[in-house]
């Protein structure tokens, strides 16, 4: 298993991600100074992104990109693969296919979380429901004819209102029934929604490529009560090779969060 950690790009200023943000290369200098194996890219606008400069920052720094993510489309942006208003569908999926264009440059895959959107509450529910299944088929299609995966994350009922826990996120991964799908899970998710952090994780090992790692309280791992002894022997069961990338508050900063979690997680591994 590897160790990431969720950086957004340099054009990325939103309270709602609970990402590093600021200078982009500044950023990378610390997680490479703790021995960090790669980055989670936080992306909004993926067609301006210099894929080839990207490459040389997180190169020159003894890293890799872990993943491209996609939250800060919906949070700064108001884009969402999910809407009443099509041309705002149709943008969050333009912006989709980019970021599974620069995933598949790298090498990775694409997490969809909170960009997914919402359902429409009432009468709406039902025909919004075909927009989120038609959006991840085709992203899923896309993500397949290029070499990445879409990776589904359940959230909190919190945040989202369509796949909550990790046993709703496997049904709807087999339902796409897709090689481009997959799942992504959230130790600060699963905090609230599932039952047992191995059983979702033996439930999803037929999907799960990647897990993004946060305490109860959204701090570093270490920095709560979330059993991570639990959950790395019930990865290693599995033979999870995949990334602990953590997306977490800065507190008390993100140097210190950076170097707390690592720590923490090194001495489970």
């Amino acid at each position: 298993m590897k160790i990431g950690f969720s950086v957004a790009t340099s054009d990325v200023n939103t309270p709602q991600l609970p990402a590093q943000q600021g200078e982009f290369t500044k950023s990378l200098d610390i997680l490479s100074e703790f021995g960090y194996d790669g980055v989670e890219v936080s992306i909004r606008q993926p067609k301006s992104l210099n894929l080839d400069e990207l490459r040389k920052d997180v190169d020159s720094r003894g890293l890799e990109v872990a993943s491209i993510h996609t939250a800060a489309m919906g949070f700064q942006d108001k884009v969402w693969l999910c809407h009443s208003d099509k041309s705002i569908r149709d943008e969050a999926m333009t912006r989709l296919k980019g970021a599974l264009d620069a995933a598949a440059f790298f090498g990775v895959e694409v997490i969809i979380g909170s960009f997914r959107g919402q359902l429409l509450d009432g009468d709406g529910r039902k025909e919004s429901l075909v927009w989120m299944y038609d959006a991840f088929r085709e992203g899923a299609d896309y993500a397949e004819k290029v070499g990445s995966k879409v990776l589904f994350e359940p959230q909190t009922r919190f945040y989202i209102n369509f796949g909550l826990t990790t046993q709703d996120g496997v049904e709807f991964a087999r339902e796409i029934d897709s090689p481009g799908m997959g799942l992504m899970l959230d130790t600060f998710h699963m905090n609230i929604e599932d039952v047992s952090f191995a059983e979702s994780i033996y439930d999803s090992k037929e999907y799960l490529r990647y897990l993004q790692i946060s305490d109860s309280n959204r701090r570093y791992p270490g920095g709560g009560h979330i059993p991570y002894r639990e959950i790395i022997s019930a990865l290693k069961a599995i033979n999870f090779e995949g990334y602990l990338s953590l997306q977490c508050i800065m507190e008390p900063d993100f140097r210190t969060a950076a170097r707390l979690g690592i720590n923490h997680l090194r001495s489970l591994l």
